[in-house]
């Protein structure tokens, strides 16, 4: 009986598939776009929230009025 030096066979490393590698590329890629739109959302609506913060001094030294602010902040809310 010989014995060989090769490793078992379920002890072999198997590569992905080349067809498997795009999808999941393609998974990652999606699943980044979706965390860094949520993310820059979250950052706007903070924005919007600490315009509402303000008092009117500091608004008028940015350039905008109070009910600018408001309409600004509503727009982190759109309903249909």
């Amino acid at each position: 009986m010989a014995y060989s030096l090769s490793p078992a066979p379920s002890a072999v490393e198997r590569q992905p598939k080349a067809h498997v590698r795009p999808f999941i590329t393609n998974i990652f890629g999606r699943l980044n776009d979706f965390s860094n739109r949520f993310a820059r959302l979250l950052a706007v609506r903070e924005e919007r929230r600490m315009l509402l913060k303000m008092t009117d001094a500091q608004l008028s030294d940015i350039g905008i009025t109070r009910a600018q602010a408001e309409e600004e902040y509503r727009q982190s809310f759109k309903l249909r």
